[in-house]
């Protein structure tokens, strides 16, 4: 594993443990860091993998990520998820050497099984960790929680615009759906929003996140990458002179992050945005700290097998037709079938859903997240 500390920067730990923590079940005891004391972590037990990334305008002496460390090392955790932090990653001699360092460390810890976590104010990280899944050309499902998206760029090469835009003009990008949650409205035009519904991408918007939380969840069940951008937090800075009055509770942050950790899907999460103050600093760590919680709590249910814990309900919608949908007794989630048109070996594609979708097609509505997908796979 001496290839992958290759591509790090050893974190001083003088500058991030302050104080004297005695306890065992603080963070800071229960993580094994690659320190400037410590070298040699052995991370062949991990599940999980914590690391940094510069933004553009650091120094390699400066670092943002340490501050989120800072607050997370003083956390007492209950979870034994066997995490390891490598440290920061290499700035390289231009942006690009960050994003291709990012695939390649992505692609060493994936090929062990290993989740990772992202942390950092680089608005590159989503696209390196993107470019680790094309690499092994697997079709995947991203989630974002951010407030707005930009998708008209005049020089898509320039390094500080929206990842989205780069992912799909890749002539073999390998994006199977996109989900955009939390944006306001007043920062996202009409023209990007009918983007988005041609390409049968998901746009939920900030009222209906908060209205209930509990429907996003089915977002994150069936994503690959996660990437959870500060700036969707109410009162953060969107620039240096400008403050966004709505959005997220740092509460609901939390929560989608804790989403994101009880997916067995998932194998990535990036926690970034610009620069960001103390306070969000923390919030971005308790957000960690959910993660790993949801982490701790992941089931890996198939509703395609058949076992005595999962329910099978047919639900006609229509005089010809109907909708397969499971449900678990275990944990009470939801899936439904989307059939495939003219297909000679795959029947259908079993996605997420929730006890709504379930009622709305029992009042003989199709709905929408069906809808969406039959198009797509259309």
């Amino acid at each position: 594993m001496e290839q992958l500390f290759n591509f790090f920067n050893p974190i001083d730990l003088t500058n991030i443990v302050k104080k004297n923590y005695d306890e065992k079940t603080r963070f800071a005891n229960k993580i094994s860091s690659y320190t400037t004391n410590n070298k040699l972590i052995e991370i062949s037990k991990a599940k999980i993998a914590i690391f940094g990334v510069f933004s553009e305008t650091e120094d390699n002496k400066t670092h943002l990520s340490d501050k989120i460390r800072e607050c997370l090392y003083s956390l007492f955790t209950p979870f034994n998820n066997d995490v390891v932090d490598l440290g920061n990653l290499k700035k390289g001699n231009n942006p690009n050497d960050i994003i291709y360092g990012i695939r390649e460390v992505l692609n060493i810890l994936h090929k062990k099984k290993i989740t990772t976590i992202i942390i950092g104010d680089n608005n590159n990280i989503p696209f390196g960790s993107y470019l680790a899944y094309e690499e092994i050309n697997k079709p995947i499902n991203i989630v974002s929680v951010e407030n707005n998206i930009n998708l008209k760029h005049k020089n898509i090469v320039q390094q500080n615009i929206h990842f989205l835009p780069k992912i799909i003009l890749r002539k073999n990008n390998c994006i199977f759906n996109f989900s955009l949650l939390a944006f306001q409205s007043y920062f996202v035009s009409q023209e990007e929003l009918n983007i988005l519904s041609h390409l049968y991408f998901d746009t939920i918007r900030l009222g209906i996140v908060q209205s209930d939380i509990t429907e996003t969840e089915p977002f994150f069940r069936d994503s690959d990458l996660t990437c959870l951008n500060i700036n969707s937090i109410k009162g953060t800075v969107l620039d240096k002179n400008v403050i966004s009055p709505n959005g997220l509770e740092a509460r609901e942050f939390c929560q989608l992050a804790k989403y994101a950790g009880v997916s067995d899907r998932l194998t990535n999460v990036c926690f970034y945005g610009n620069s960001f103050n103390n306070i969000e600093a923390m919030i971005i760590a308790q957000a960690i700290w959910y993660f790993l919680e949801g982490f701790s709590q992941r089931k890996i249910e198939n509703p395609q097998k058949k076992s005595n814990y999962i329910v099978k309900f047919y639900v006609e919608v229509g005089k010809d037709s109907s909708i397969t949908f499971y449900k678990s007794k275990i944990s009470e989630r939801w899936w439904m079938d989307i059939p495939y048109p003219k297909s000679k070996f795959e029947k259908h594609l079993t996605v997420s859903c929730s006890y709504s979708d379930y009622k709305k097609a029992c009042s003989g509505n199709v709905p929408d997240r069906w809808w969406k997908f039959f198009q797509k796979i259309c």
